[in-house]
């Protein structure tokens, strides 16, 4: 299991949003910056985000406050806190280690993993109120490890194809899993090792549902991994190195990823090609400034294009 790390909160700053896009590039300076500064527990302070989410219907951006046990709720508009949900522990509700978060299409439920198992919420916003009540529908694994079907060691990254299954990276297990989205078991893929066919360390995945594919970080093998949407086979292996969170960016060829270790910045690349696919843009590097990233993790975009990161080790989230 992970250790719990302890830091102090300071402020968060926010810059003014820019809409200048350069050569169809990122802009290396964020818009809006959530959480910065030393680890905390108030309202809108993080230890530790991993994964974040936007929710179109409330235009709300979701994060996994890892250390904090919770899931945190901002303004899509303006970084404004909204809510907050969770607290430690193993029931329905609560967490141990909140890590990957997705938004299931059509029924815009909350999915959620956590040490060795994947909670689902449909969520519900009052009338005339910005916080939102989670209620729980079901739950798959337990507090204890396994490799069963629907059992779980350390999940980490999740997303959802258009009909609503669930694609679980299950890091430690070395393998992927594939729920419909009554949480009944699909399929499972992979095992440990450097093959095609194999994993190590799975981190996280998205779906380029017009190519029929899934991309998936392969961490410790140094490379994305490409198959087929239903896991049946892989199509395509490109190295690169310590990927971790990845997103498709949406109505283009494009994905982004960000990389941990040694790298600690994030890329773009050009998927239209079968074969290569090319780097067109990386931005960032070590540090705590605007920008700037250590263990960049989690990463999605909201409905106007703007990209949101995890940063997980500088307790803050960051968006361009």
């Amino acid at each position: 299991m992970e250790a719990k790390k302890t830091h102090q909160q300071e402020e968060a700053k926010s810059f003014p949003p820019s809409r200048i896009i350069v050569k169809d590039q990122f802009l290396a300076m964020p818009s809006i910056i959530l959480g910065t500064g030393k680890g905390g527990q108030r309202q809108g302070q993080f230890n530790y985000p991993f994964g974040v989410a936007f929710d179109s219907k409330h235009k709300s951006i979701v994060v996994t406050d890892y250390n904090n046990d919770r899931l945190q709720l901002f303004s899509q508009q303006d970084g404004k806190f909204l809510s907050k949900f969770g607290s430690e522990g193993t029931k329905n509700g609560q967490f141990n280690y909140p890590r990957g978060i997705c938004i299931q299409p059509a029924t815009n439920n909350v999915i959620v993993t956590d040490d060795n198992r994947l909670q689902v919420f449909s969520v519900s916003t009052s009338s005339g109120s910005s916080s939102s009540s989670f209620i729980h529908l079901f739950s798959l694994g337990s507090a204890k490890r396994g490799s069963e079907p629907s059992q779980f060691y350390i999940p980490r990254g999740i997303c959802c194809t258009a009909r609503g299954d669930i694609i679980v990276a299950d890091c430690w297990n070395d393998r992927m899993q594939i729920i419909d989205c009554k949480g009944r078991f699909l399929r499972a893929f992979g095992s440990e090792g450097e093959e095609n066919n194999q994993f190590l360390y799975p981190y996280d995945v998205c779906v380029q549902e017009d190519a029929n594919r899934m991309i998936i970080t392969d961490y410790s093998n140094n490379r994305l991994s490409v198959w087929s949407v239903d896991g049946c086979e892989p199509i395509l292996i490109v190295p690169l190195q310590y990927p971790q969170g990845i997103c498709k960016y949406p109505h283009t060829n494009r994905i982004v990823v960000s990389r941990g270790a040694g790298s600690r910045d994030i890329k773009v690349l050009d998927t239209k090609t079968k074969n290569q696919w090319n780097v067109i843009q990386r931005f960032g590097s070590q540090g705590e400034q605007p920008g700037q990233f250590d263990g960049p993790c989690g990463v999605c975009f909201d409905d106007r294009g703007v990209l949101i990161v995890a940063d997980h080790n500088n307790n803050r989230v960051q968006m361009f």
